[in-house]
């Protein structure tokens, strides 16, 4: 993953690792069309806007940098939005490529054990950073995690995991544009740990969800309904099943509505006396 303020060396690296995978993915999409497989071109297309606006973004703004007469403030933003806008392209095609690989049964999954709230927190700590806050001043995010427990692991593909989490995060922030967005994990029964993205009522992305998460089917049309909200959702729904997980759509109350993961515990470590004590303590305080 590149820093968030590359050098020009790191920026020519991300974009040669990008036109990889824009080729990776034409060749797959070539091999399955003509083996009769389910990716059709509709599905492809209907992503064109979203490639090409983090696309137009970096070259426009790596021609701006090569002007003489910039500022050392004015480098260093547009060196932060060719980063920002790197990434994001980056996060859009290994969705489609994952989604094409998922659909072509070629997609290999790894089990290991994820520390759960270690991977929640990273990804709070993330969003919270100072320039993605920076990107998106208009929304706060929250986060609640259990208490009275040790370490829970779950088993996963760690990575996948990771992004699934990060994918709704990520989504929710945008869509919502400004308010509150809450990161919740909670464990029910010791058995399973739910995550719960929670964001203000939108009524075409509950209408999206709703479409993904309750038809476990894969109909002859998805793709050409599909735009990056729903991308985002359907890869989330088919990756925490590989996982022997799954995902939902829950009202959290007439305002509020929250996209569950939720993924069989591993092991719940119980909690020593000291820490026990140690945390009632820093209540007190």
């Amino acid at each position: 993953m590149m820093e968030d303020n590359p050098t020009y060396d790191e920026l020519i690296s991300a974009n040669r690792k990008l036109r990889e995978k824009v080729e990776w993915l034409e060749g797959i999409y070539h091999t399955q069309r003509d083996a009769g497989m389910q990716i059709r071109s509709r599905f492809l297309s209907n992503f064109t806007h979203e490639i090409r606006t983090p696309m137009n973004a970096i070259l426009g703004f790596s021609d701006l940098l090569k002007s003489g007469e910039l500022t050392d403030h004015e480098r260093e933003e547009y060196i932060h939005y060719i980063s920002h806008n790197s990434k994001t392209l980056l996060k859009v095609m290994e969705n489609i490529i994952d989604l094409s690989l998922l659909e072509t049964n070629n997609l290999n999954m790894k089990e290991e054990e994820v520390f759960a709230d270690d991977l929640f927190r990273e990804i709070y700590e993330f969003y919270n950073s100072n320039v993605t806050r920076t990107m998106n001043h208009r929304v706060a995010l929250l986060m609640t995690t259990p208490t009275g427990y040790g370490r829970i692991t779950v088993n996963a593909d760690g990575y996948r995991l990771h992004r699934i989490l990060d994918n709704l995060v990520g989504n929710a922030i945008t869509q919502q544009q400004k308010g509150v967005v809450e990161m919740r994990m909670d464990i029910v029964d010791e058995q399973m740990v739910h995550y719960t993205i929670i964001s203000e009522k939108n009524e075409l992305l509950e209408e999206r969800a709703k479409m993904i998460f309750e038809n476990n089917g894969n109909t002859d049309d998805w793709h050409n309904h599909l735009d990056a909200t729903g991308l985002v959702y359907k890869l989330a729904r088919d990756l925490a099943k590989a996982m022997r997980g799954n995902v939902s759509l829950v009202q959290v109350n007439e305002e509020r509505i929250g996209v569950r993961i939720a993924m069989p515990v591993k092991k719940i470590g119980k909690m020593k006396k000291s820490e026990s004590a140690r945390n009632i303590s820093t209540l007190l305080n």
